[in-house]
């Protein structure tokens, strides 16, 4: 770890680094912060440039960090973010990093508690996502159901960008796994776009290993044989 990224890692609520008693999450096999740590971490310090070309970004990134919160302004922890990139036009492109918890089932999935529907207001609506809140309240009132894709935890984070006050983009970035079920995932990501209407250019989403390969076709020659050599090695 870089040692500002220690810091973020140190600083962060969700106990990714730190557990005191108990070991920290990103020290798991399955841990989707060390799958971003190890991803991400490298181009610390280096130019950015590369990043943003792949993935698809029309402005450069000027910064880089990890564990960012948004708060939503709601009771409870505020959503938080693997990897936060800054974009030199303001632009703020948060992802959300997934290893193998998608590929497990949970009612939670689905679930948005009544705080994010108080009496008489659309919190999503308020904040300028009206696409966000039709497919919140379809969640809510179970007209849509999704079986491997955390679509509530997905609103909630759209939810805490909104209330940042600027430009903002959602990207889940997933690790594919061989099978079936990396095509139902693809599939309710592509339905989860287009469930939001007017606001799915807020949302994006793409695989660990398309992003890797992306960056492989564009760094080679570069002088970062070193790090694309692990990374092939021990995820792809």
């Amino acid at each position: 770890l870089s040692p500002e990224t220690r810091r973020d890692f140190e600083s962060g609520v969700g106990g990714e680094a730190v557990r005191p008693g108990r070991r920290a999450k990103m020290r798991a096999l399955h841990s989707s912060s060390a799958l971003a740590c190890n991803f991400f971490d490298y181009w610390r310090g280096r130019g950015l440039e590369p990043l943003a070309r792949a993935l698809g970004s029309p402005a450069r990134f000027r910064e880089l960090g990890f564990e960012r919160k948004f708060p939503t302004g709601l009771r409870g922890n505020s959503p938080s973010f693997n990897v936060v990139l800054h974009a030199g036009d303001g632009t703020v492109i948060a992802v959300e990093s997934k290893f193998t918890e998608w590929m497990g089932r949970s009612a939670a999935k689905n679930r948005l508690g009544a705080g994010y529907f108080p009496p008489g207001r659309g919190l999503w609506g308020d904040r300028g996502l009206p696409g966000c809140q039709a497919l919140a309240e379809e969640i809510r009132g179970g007209a849509v159901a999704f079986r491997l894709l955390h679509a509530a935890h997905l609103l909630k984070h759209m939810l805490g960008l909104a209330a940042a006050g600027s430009a903002w983009k959602l990207l889940c970035l997933w690790y594919a796994t061989p099978g079936s079920a990396a095509g139902l995932q693809a599939a309710e990501l592509e339905l989860f776009a287009r469930k939001l209407g007017p606001d799915a250019a807020r949302f994006g989403a793409m695989t660990y290993q398309d992003l890797f390969e992306r960056l492989c076709r564009s760094l080679e020659g570069d002088g970062h044989g070193e790090w694309m050599s692990y990374m092939r090695t021990r995820y792809f």
